[in-house]
């Protein structure tokens, strides 16, 4: 009796440790699924970038600082789709990175624009083909020059004297603006020789003379560029 209930009692002992085994293994077989489900979603989610070690490197070959502004210069390479460049407020690339991507392999130079005057930046760059990158060449500092009054005069012409409407003052009836006020001086004077010349060699009346030939004129300038219009007058 005693020899039966030690085999029943080890008979029950295997099929206990054999039913924990199986739930063990359905339960790690559970856990690798999920995980393995999770790393699917993310890598579909948020790509990685591929480093390889066979893209070709290049190298910064020059920054000129600018007000608010720079331009980078870089080594041309070949068998890659473009560049990425890279640059920020912080030496070590760690937070504030903005990054532009040049998608032609043959461009050397990229003038970085709408930064902040006298601040120190950090440029690096990297060539790419597809989804593969290069690693960063070193990154060069560069500090953006002082915005001048000179500088401020320029983006105000720049900004308003692009056309007749947007000058400091409106344009006059003469349609345009001169370089100088002799300038326009000599654009009266060609007016009345002109309706002069008409009414001369008989080819209008003189309603159509006196309704178009100028009388005299008025003029002004712009305070932005310096140039000058004015309007016509007319009997």
């Amino acid at each position: 009796m005693n020899v039966g209930l030690v085999v029943t009692v080890a008979s029950g002992q295997v099929i206990l440790n054999t039913t924990k085994s199986l739930y063990r293994r359905k339960i790690m077989k559970r856990i690798i699924f999920i995980i393995t489900t999770i790393i699917l979603l993310i890598s579909m989610t948020f790509p990685t970038t591929v480093l390889a070690a066979s893209m070709p490197t290049t190298t910064i070959t020059s920054v000129k600082a600018q007000s608010k502004a720079f331009t980078v210069k870089w080594k041309k390479k070949s068998g890659i789709t473009g560049y990425q460049i890279q640059y920020s407020t912080n030496s070590k690339f760690k937070k504030g990175n903005k990054s532009i991507k040049i998608k032609n392999a043959k461009t050397i130079s990229k003038k970085i624009t709408k930064l902040k005057a006298a601040k120190k930046y950090y440029v690096r760059i990297r060539t790419y083909k597809g989804k593969k990158y290069s690693k960063w060449s070193k990154a060069k500092s560069i500090k953006t020059t002082k915005e001048s009054k000179c500088n401020k005069d320029n983006i105000q012409k720049e900004t308003h004297c692009t056309n007749n409407n947007n000058h400091s003052i409106k344009c006059g009836n003469m349609g345009r603006w001169f370089n100088s006020r002799s300038e326009l001086v000599a654009y009266y004077n060609s007016e009345v020789s002109k309706w002069n010349k008409k009414i001369d060699n008989e080819e209008i009346t003189y309603d159509e003379y006196y309704k178009n030939v100028p009388s005299g004129y008025e003029c002004w300038s712009c305070s932005y560029c310096g140039k000058w219009t004015g309007n016509l007058k007319h009997y």
